[in-house]
């Protein structure tokens, strides 16, 4: 399912700035032209211009392109600037609906060069932002998210909330394409507020789609098909058949989760044809991939039990489903490879690996898996892990700036009324407001401080007088990390040196177990805790705690600290029921019990360096997923456990040694 929801998300921003209008296709088409002939040769018909290239374009591009052009030469004639930016801006929308991605780029880069020479900051969002887009269309996540942190910033300076809700939902895009769907959330709800807000239903479309698809990963159907419904019946209202189209391929994922071929059948070809008709090959290329992927699970022994035998839509000869899954997946190659979309092209490379395996295609098997593993190799390079949360870092300390600054300027203003007061002879007045002030500024540091030191969930229910909290998770994965040469490297350090050694590493877990959607427990010393599945439930927490043991193990391998030591892991995982919750009345601490807890740290402490060392049901319980593999370590004595058949984890692209 995650191969085909994050495509559909970045479906949407093939159509960002391009909103539903109230007249489209034809009739709209028709009032340009009628509009036409009455221009006069000023700045408005420039806009004419630009209006009637872009809506054309979807059909004639090479019309759409004259009539951009006309629009330039009006616009440097007139010798303004601002006209020229926004036609710059024309081209690059009309070679992103081709695909043409290149291209694009230059015209928007001319846009943001024209923009900054007359300090137009709104053109200068913009285009920065359009930059993104294209960006965030190659895969390149990084200088997306960079792009989109500097328009965001001159739209919070401007107060343009339109600007604002569009960012945040584009930012949203990326986390959820980099699997980070706690972030990814939290962008999309400030988006939807404000799209309500504006009542701008193009982009509360996008975004109650964009958190249906958080929710449809995390198998909650019933509230994915909330948001898709309101989303289809928005876009039916202002007839999007773009958003109708991208609608249905969320919805056919729901069918194909629930194991409805047929229904999901249908619903991809509804799509197939919308996309067909407004000609969006983005959309035509999604709709070849899904149909791949249905009819490559139709083929497995275990979908086909899931059928009915007198189904009129899908018919149960393997060999043939495997040939229909290939046909569609070589079309969306091509499409894929004509756009240069790195992400959705690996994830064609994937599904056509595997269909060529089953069919015994054993080649192609193989040439298709390496194409898909350098492209995924590119995408998900840990140095596009470090940029992003890097940018992520600065955006929020250039945030919190800015708040600091915003404070203080209203504290002078406060100190200035308060004075005024005072000489007013009102002095209790001013007594009161700064007291409630002082109350205010420190409850806001006291909210800061817990939601540092606890979930936020639960940090919430602590605010609401909710105490003790006890909760009970049927499953959980837990982590321990240990550092190994940490205690030689104490005892030959300054006490300076060790500390920064330490925070160094354990912030790189942080970001690790962020990324992976893990929730940090706590640190003893230098070992390190986390946990898969609270305080919000995840039903693949296995998966996420195996991802990200492997990627600690492996950012560990060779790893030397900034004065020369080398340091290395021992990473024990087990899974199970857990009970947790916050103890201690003065200093809070949120933490967790099980037999499942105690055997992690005994996994950890019974492992060897350099090792992910493994309970027998953790294995059983990732097993499933087949992304690791195995050494069995037989069976060994457990302190407070006895007896225990154990096992080494590893993925299938690293060898365990």
């Amino acid at each position: 399912m995650k191969t085909l929801l994050l495509i559909l998300l970045a479906l949407a921003i093939s159509s960002l700035n391009l909103k539903a209008e109230p007249l489209s296709g034809q009739a709209k088409l028709d009032s340009l032209l009628a509009e036409l002939p009455k221009a006069k040769g000023d700045t408005n018909e420039v806009k004419l211009l630009i209006d009637l290239s872009i809506t054309i374009a979807s059909k004639n591009f090479t019309k759409g392109l004259e009539y951009a052009k006309q629009g330039l030469v009006l616009a440097k004639k007139l010798e303004s600037i601002s006209s020229e930016a926004s036609c710059y801006n024309n081209f690059g929308n009309i070679y992103k609906l081709k695909s043409e991605y290149g291209k694009a780029m230059e015209y928007y880069r001319l846009a943001l060069r024209s923009n900054k020479s007359i300090s137009n900051r709104s053109g200068i969002a913009l285009s920065l932002e359009r930059i993104g887009g294209v960006h965030l269309l190659q895969a390149d996540y990084p200088r997306a998210l960079e792009h989109y942190q500097k328009a965001l910033k001159l739209y919070e300076e401007m107060d343009n909330k339109e600007g604002i809700a569009l960012i945040n939902g584009s930012i949203g895009i990326i986390y959820t394409l980099q699997s980070n769907d706690n972030k990814a959330l939290e962008y999309y709800q400030i988006a939807l507020k404000l799209s309500r807000e504006l009542n701008d239903k193009s982009n509360t479309i996008r975004n109650l789609r964009s958190i249906g698809g958080i929710y449809l990963e995390r198998d909650d159907f019933s509230l994915a098909l909330k948001y898709f419904d309101e989303s289809l019946t928005l876009s039916k209202e202002i007839k999007d058949k773009n958003g109708i189209a991208m609608t249905f391929g969320s919805i056919a994922i729901i069918f194909t989760e629930q194991s409805n071929y047929a229904k999901a059948l249908e619903y991809y070809e509804k799509a197939l044809k919308l996309n067909k008709e407004i000609g969006k090959l983005r959309g035509i290329a999604y709709d070849y991939l899904s149909l791949g992927d249905l009819y490559y699970n139709v083929s497995q022994d275990t979908s086909l039990k899931n059928i009915k035998r007198d189904s009129n839509f899908i018919n149960l000869n393997e060999e043939m489903n495997l040939n229909k899954s290939i046909g569609y997946l070589l079309e969306a190659q091509k499409l894929y490879k004509k756009m240069s979309t790195l992400n959705e092209l690996s994830r064609t490379y994937n599904t056509l690996h595997k269909a060529y395996y089953k069919k015994g295609m054993y080649k192609q098997a193989i040439d298709a898996h390496i194409s898909y593993k350098e492209l995924q190799d590119s995408i998900f390079s840990k140095e596009n892990n470090i940029k992003m949360a890097a940018l992520e870092k600065a955006r929020e300390e250039d945030v919190n700036r800015i708040k600091i600054e915003k404070q203080e300027v209203q504290l002078a203003a406060q100190e200035s009324e308060k004075k005024f007061i005072i000489y007013s002879g009102i002095g209790i007045i001013a007594f009161v407001i700064a007291i409630l002030v002082l109350i205010a500024y420190q409850r806001k540091k006291s909210d800061k401080l817990l939601y540092n030191v606890l979930p936020i969930s639960i940090a919430k229910r602590l605010k609401k007088k909710e105490h003790p909290i006890s909760d009970h998770f049927d499953q959980a994965s837990i982590i321990f990390i240990d550092i190994v040469g940490f205690t030689a490297m104490s005892k030959e350090s300054d006490p300076t040196d060790i500390v920064q050694a330490l925070n160094k590493v354990f912030t790189h877990y942080d970001s690790i177990a962020s990324k992976h959607g893990l929730e940090k427990i706590k640190t003893i010393g230098d070992c390190y805790m986390a946990a898969a599945g609270i305080p919000v439930i995840q039903k693949d927490n296995t998966l996420r705690a195996a991802r990200m043991a492997i990627e600690v193990r492996d950012y560990m391998i060779d790893y030397y600290t900034d004065h020369g030591f080398k340091l290395d892991v021992r990473i024990g995982l087990d899974c199970g029921p857990v009970v947790a919750g916050v103890i201690g009345e003065k200093k809070f601490i949120y933490d967790m019990w099980s037999d499942a807890v105690n055997t992690a740290s005994r996994m950890e402490s019974t492992g060897q360096s350099g090792s992910v060392h493994i309970s027998e049901r953790f294995k059983e319980a990732v097993d499933e997923f087949d992304e690791f593999e195995f050494i069995d370590r037989g069976e060994m004595e457990i302190k407070g456990k006895g007896k225990m058949k154990t096992f080494f984890m590893g993925s299938r692209e690293v060898k365990v040694a």
